[in-house]
């Protein structure tokens, strides 16, 4: 297989915001104000009584003057964690409260997606997920993995007070955690082990010590399935405006001027012909660099505005589709491939039948079995109907291969949409999102913005042009939901800020956040998956799980896809 080094295109989407925080007495009270009209506000503390919570009342916990009071002395100091726990199970929630640390200089925190455990005699010790204040600021994975996210940059503890009160909030959605204190976005991060996210108890963090301490807490007010917008910042900006306001500021320009030098690195030494690279924060470029030449032999520069075959990047976009039918219930990515596709209903092992049918699921996480390559030469029907004469490579579910189930996809989409796949591509997602470079058709005039296609020398010391049959316009083309698109950096900036976004852009909303969140969890639980070690892969998109290698830059539930030409996607899962 020739390996192809195209002039490249790398996208880099991230977010931020910052702002200050508010002065009030009732201070949960007055945020209720300011949530969303879809949210339905649940005090989780009456103010006098544990009434919904359980936990060592007699020993640990009580209340007064309308504050929960958790406090231990020496002689009876807990020798693990014991926790006031709700009695109600939460699983994407909203939480707005205060908290002060009055007595020593332990940590506290607030527990979710877990259960209770005994440990140390204690019932009510807990396993899960846990954020920490206001001694020590992070994530922590109770009993499990340890410390998760730590707050290395000093955010969090400049934002916080220590022995004061602290006002907080809590935004838990999917597998991603948004910690807000004192009205500063602190903590955004995504857990690449979606499956330890479970439903569960909140609770009310004593930390084990061997010293007097008392944690207090007020307010709680907790609201289900939120909008993922946080509400307690600085009522005079919005997130996204602060995000915008402060992009440049927060990134540091020393590193993005060794973006573009690398690049240069890369053209002088003959590795790439040319490169265009994008970073955005906060919704806001912050560095877009084309550097090169498009095609050597004619003397082209590179162009921020020159287009590229974004082969696999096809696929996020061909994902979203479905899950796009998927929000209008028209499908479910659960459902058997053979209910769209009757030819599958006979789709066979060399060894006789599979143990189960073949799933959507299946076809985008590449664990279906299919095997062969990626091409559509004839109509989608067609070519989903010859994937479904060959034999499958292993049993749907217990290996991952890269295959063209993504092509059969797109299909699947024609079929439950009633429109050909390119068309629904074009009018449900592209022309929504202004991504008007990005085709399967290029015209003369954008193939003549085209990067020229390159391969390594015989003796790996230069570059020469290559050949692609995806390059070849003077045939009848047939659009390739496995990698069929040209595009540019701005536009596929655009799509992936709207995935950041939670499926919309500039007021355009494209798919659920609930779609969102499930296409970029991962999907394929222990199995080895990905071209690297240490990746996941959700319904279309390669998910960092543990950085290592090439990812060791990345942060843990990065996503996003390349292509086999040269170009690559990202989104930093801590924005």
């Amino acid at each position: 297989m020739k390996k192809f080094v195209q002039a490249c295109v790398v996208i880099s989407i991230l977010a931020s915001s910052l702002v200050s925080a508010e002065e009030s007495v009732d201070w949960s009270e007055q945020q209720l104000a300011k949530l969303p009209k879809s949210e339905k506000p649940v005090r989780l503390f009456n103010g006098k009584d544990t009434d919904g919570w359980e936990g060592q009342t007699e020993k640990y916990f009580s209340v007064k003057d309308g504050i929960i009071i958790a406090k231990n002395e020496k002689e009876n100091a807990p020798k693990a964690s014991t926790y006031l726990v709700t009695k109600k199970k939460y699983r994407n929630f909203r939480l707005i409260f205060e908290s002060k640390l009055v007595t020593s200089e332990m940590h506290s925190g607030i527990a979710l997606w877990g259960k209770t455990v005994e440990k140390a005699g204690d019932p009510y010790s807990y396993m899960g997920h846990l954020v920490m204040y206001p001694s020590n600021y992070g994530f922590y994975d109770l009993y499990r993995r340890n410390s998760i996210y730590r707050d290395t940059k000093k955010i969090a503890k400049k934002a916080g007070k220590q022995h004061d009160w602290n006002r907080m909030e809590i935004l838990a959605i999917g597998h991603r955690i948004r910690h807000v204190i004192n009205g500063k976005p602190v903590a955004d991060w995504s857990d690449p082990k979606p499956e330890l996210c479970q439903s569960g108890p909140i609770g009310l963090q004593l930390h084990s010590n061997k010293v007097p301490q008392e944690v207090q807490f007020r307010g709680l007010i907790l609201t289900e399935d939120p909008e993922d917008t946080l509400v307690t910042v600085d009522a005079k900006k919005s997130d996204d405006e602060t995000s915008k306001s402060t992009a440049t500021q927060s990134v540091d320009s020393a590193k993005l001027a060794h973006i573009a030098a690398a690049m240069k690195k890369f053209v002088a030494t003959k590795q790439i012909s040319g490169a265009v690279t994008l970073v955005a924060k906060g919704g806001k470029v912050v560095d877009f660099t084309a550097v090169g030449q498009a095609n050597i032999e004619d003397n082209l520069p590179m162009r921020k505005d020159s287009m590229f075959a974004i082969a696999s990047m096809t696929k996020p976009i061909t994902a979203t589709a479905v899950l796009i039918l998927q929000d209008e219930e028209k499908l479910s990515v659960d459902d058997p491939v053979a209910k769209y596709i009757p030819e599958f209903s006979k789709v066979s092992l060399k060894s006789g039948s599979p143990k189960r049918e073949l799933t959507i699921r299946d076809l985008m996480t590449h664990t279906s079995g299919l095997v062969g390559r990626q091409s559509a030469d004839v109509s989608l029907k067609q070519t989903a109907c010859e994937l479904a004469k060959r034999p499958l490579g292993f049993e749907p579910g217990t290996m991952w291969k890269y295959s063209p189930g993504l092509t059969v996809c797109g299909h699947i989409i024609e079929v439950a949409s009633g429109q050909r796949y390119e068309d629904f591509i074009l009018k449900r997602i592209l022309q929504p999102l202004n991504m008007n470079d990005t085709t399967f058709f290029p015209t003369q005039s954008q193939q003549g913005r085209l990067a020229t296609l390159y391969q390594p020398t015989a003796d790996k010391n230069s570059i020469e042009p290559g050949t692609h049959a995806l390059l070849d316009f003077s045939k009848p083309r047939v659009p390739n939901p496995s990698g069929g698109l040209f595009s540019t950096a701005s536009d596929m900036a655009k799509f992936y800020q709207m995935i950041l976004n939670g499926g919309e852009l500039d007021g355009k909303r494209i798919v659920s956040k609930a779609a969102v969140q499930q296409m970029t969890a991962v999907q394929t639980g222990k199995l080895k998956t990905g071209f690297t070690p240490g990746n996941g892969w959700g319904l279309g998109w390669c998910v960092v799980r543990e950085p290592q290698g090439v990812t060791e830059m990345l942060s843990p539930g990065t996503y996003g896809h390349g292509g086999a030409f040269g170009t690559q996607g990202s989104t930093p899962s801590d924005r």
